[in-house]
């Protein structure tokens, strides 16, 4: 059954037009609110840039991953271009298959500090062991979590210079989500920005498994283990948001005496913001796919083709807070930027020499959809 449904959706869906056929095996295993973003926007961005789309669901495993790549490989019509998450344990294993099928394919992963993994199983740079690899496309979840770290600190520090004159030392708890990469990197990035203030003791970093009521349990005990907590820092936001329930269990008042921040957008999470409950939310990376068409749109344009100089590319997170709420919101319903011409950003329509995938970019080309000439 499953080989023959995943024929049928290629099959389908390249049959459109000659357009670039692009396929993407996403990480989906339920249709959240997240990947509804994911898709939307993709599908947006696919539109206006006369890309084939195919999407299959990848289920979050890298066997099952595997399997379909091997199926896909077998297509009467075979997509020009596949994306998909790789995974270390199978990507000796499907980029062989996918470089002995000549198909180019994109990786959404970070595979360039792989010294940890057996030789056996590292596949080096793009377009170096495997020249069908023409590029990684990351999602930098260190720097996303410096970047939520720093503010969740200076929010807390002003807070404490109006009413201290001082800012006293902060204790800040880190809830991460568990051991995959991306809880790790994002685990590393609250640790940079702890250890360079001076004025921040991070007094534990403990995973909460991603859980509501895990981070709201663990908030609430390490609160009274530590004698107090000024900031909590979470890898989503649903642990930041079970964190706030236990913080007003306490008693405590949020962005007064404890200021908590996550990732992802969440839409409980901005209404939280809105109330001025929840500091800040990380994130906007729900974008990445979309920004990676533009590329992907430009390479077989041959405007700026993926070469081995620039085999990665990175796109940041947002931070969103009170300061920049209002303007960034109207960014978080993606169903509402279906007009938006996403030829605006590559490199082929604008002739520009760089790219601006800005969120004040995107902002502008929402407000006037129907524009003739990108702003």
């Amino acid at each position: 059954m499953k080989k023959m449904l995943l024929l049928s959706i290629i099959l389908i869906f390249s049959a459109k037009s000659q357009a670039i056929n692009v396929t993407y095996l996403s990480q989906t295993i339920n249709i959240t609110p997240y990947w509804h973003k994911v898709y939307s926007i993709t599908k947006t961005a696919a539109k206006s840039l006369d890309i084939n789309l195919t999407i299959i669901e990848g289920q979050g495993h890298r066997i099952y991953q595997a399997d379909l790549i091997d199926e896909l490989i077998k297509v009467a019509t075979k997509p020009d271009l596949l994306i998909f998450h790789a995974y270390p344990l199978t990507s000796i294993r499907t980029f062989s298959t996918l470089e002995e099928a000549k198909i180019p394919f994109v990786t959404i992963s970070d595979f360039e500090n792989e010294t940890t993994l057996p030789i056996s199983r590292q596949v080096g740079l793009p377009q170096m062991k495997f020249k069908y690899w023409l590029a990684e496309h990351a999602i930098d979840d260190n720097r996303g979590a410096y970047l939520l770290a720093n503010n969740l600190i200076k929010q807390a520090e002003e807070k404490n210079i109006k009413q201290n004159g001082s800012a006293n030392k902060l204790k800040i708890l880190a809830l991460s989500g568990d051991f995959i990469h991306e809880s790790i990197e994002r685990s590393k990035g609250v640790l940079k920005s702890a250890s360079q203030n001076d004025n921040v003791d991070l007094v534990q970093n403990i995973n909460a498994n991603w859980e509501y009521e895990s981070a709201k349990g663990k908030f609430k005990a390490l609160y009274s283990r530590h004698k107090g907590v000024d900031i909590v820092w979470a890898s989503s936001d649903v642990m930041a948001l079970g964190a706030l329930k236990g913080a007003i269990e306490l008693g405590l008042t949020p962005n007064n005496d404890i200021f908590i921040g996550g990732f992802d957008w969440d839409h409980d999470a901005i209404e939280k913001i809105k109330q001025r409950q929840l500091s800040a939310s990380a994130g906007g990376q729900f974008y990445n796919i979309a920004w990676l068409l533009v590329r992907v749109y430009d390479h077989f344009n041959k405007q700026s083709l993926f070469s081995k100089k620039t085999a990665q590319v990175t796109t940041d997170y947002t931070i969103i807070d009170q300061h920049n709420l209002a303007s960034y919101e109207k960014l978080i319903d993606v169903d509402k930027l279906s007009e938006v011409d996403f030829r605006c950003f590559s490199k082929t329509y604008t002739k520009e020499p760089t790219y601006n995938f800005s969120l004040d970019k995107l902002l502008k080309q929402l407000e006037q959809p129907n524009q003739k000439v990108c702003l």
